[in-house]
């Protein structure tokens, strides 16, 4: 047998942060923590953990016309109020200054870029991570097309084209995240053949499932109808919104509704009075609604209306319901995977 080789002394975790500093450190440092970009509606800050992690990636994601943008926009919303830069890369042309203001984007203050490739978009995302912008929303992975296939002929349709080019872009853009920004991606889903799973029916490839750190599927939940001149006329929709993947927390795989409306993007007040509808702060009974013990109104339209008359009363019911959600946050869901609540359509 061979002598041994005299054992080399263990290092400690303080030498070997010293060897190594600019690569390694404890666990627990500061440098490793993220924060979160509220959307302050309950259901949905529940949903996801407290709202879009900070140095990760988000995708958004699901069919045509199902309030993907809008979402994104209220994350741009909350990090404007707090102070922060955000950015959106419009790959898909559709930037509508008009639009944006009305969902509440300060559009004197958000960067915008329209880029003619998807490499100039994804080298622009990395440099406005490097330098230090908050949120930069990717609208979308579907509308990103590389160089070498815009210069081709019309008739030119390589297999794969796009997951290729998203499979190369997204693991060069991942080291960046250390530098604070948020990333949130919107995609569409692709028609298939046959049963698949759900993060297989993306445009772009499987980069996007593997190095996301939250996925939410958006879709339509059935309309919102109102009576105007004796005629039921719809008004706006549910927005249904599926946690579909999770690596920082929020429940996984069950979703929440939210009720959109046409002329006022998210109803806010509505929001807040089904969570208060379940934590037992308002009672129901019928079609008529106890408020804080001594007011009775009729009817959902009565509560919103009583709330915007009073937005003192309003007030109170926020801070109540927000403190219902820190002490016994609701998480009962039905066969579907939905949080459950009385006026699920």
């Amino acid at each position: 047998m061979p002598k041994s080789k005299e054992k080399m002394g263990k290092l400690t975790i303080e030498e070997l942060i010293k060897k190594y500093p600019e690569i390694l450190d404890r666990g627990s440092s500061e440098i490793f923590s993220y924060d979160r970009i509220p959307f302050h509606l309950p259901s949905l800050d529940l949903l996801i953990g407290g709202g879009i992690p900070t140095k990760r990636i988000t995708i958004l994601t699901g069919q045509s016309n199902t309030g993907k943008s809008y979402l994104a926009s209220q994350a741009v919303i909350s990090v404007q109020k707090s102070g922060g830069t955000a950015g959106w890369i419009d790959a898909e042309m559709s930037w509508d200054r008009e639009w944006m203001k009305k969902c509440g984007i300060d559009t004197d203050n958000i960067l915008l870029s329209q880029p003619t490739s998807g490499e100039e978009a994804f080298t622009l995302i990395k440099n406005l991570m490097e330098d230090g912008v908050d949120l930069i929303v990717l609208d979308s992975i579907a509308g990103l097309v590389p160089s070498a296939l815009g210069a081709e002929d019309f008739s030119y349709n390589p297999i794969a084209w796009q997951a290729r080019f998203v499979n190369q872009s997204f693991p060069r853009i991942m080291s960046s995240l250390k530098y604070g920004s948020t990333l949130i991606a919107i995609n569409q889903l692709r028609s298939s053949l046959g049963p698949v799973d759900f993060l297989d029916s993306l445009p772009g490839g499987k980069a996007q499932a593997f190095f996301s750190h939250l996925v939410l599927e958006v879709r339509r939940a059935g309309w919102i109808k109102e009576k105007i001149d004796k005629k039921d006329v719809r008004v706006g929709f549910e927005i249904m919104i599926r946690n579909r993947k999770s690596k920082i927390g929020g429940k996984h795989q069950q979703a929440c509704t939210i009720p959109f409306r046409f002329d006022a993007g998210f109803d806010i007040i509505e929001t807040f009075i089904r969570e208060a509808i379940r934590y037992d702060i308002i009672e129901r009974a019928g079609v008529w609604y106890k408020i804080f013990d001594d007011v009775k109104v009729s009817g959902m339209n009565g509560v919103k209306n009583y709330f915007i008359e009073n937005p003192d009363k309003f007030t109170s019911l926020v801070t109540m319901v927000n403190k219902k959600e820190i002490e016994e946050p609701i998480g009962e869901v039905d066969d579907d995977g939905l949080l459950l609540e009385d006026n699920d359509p």
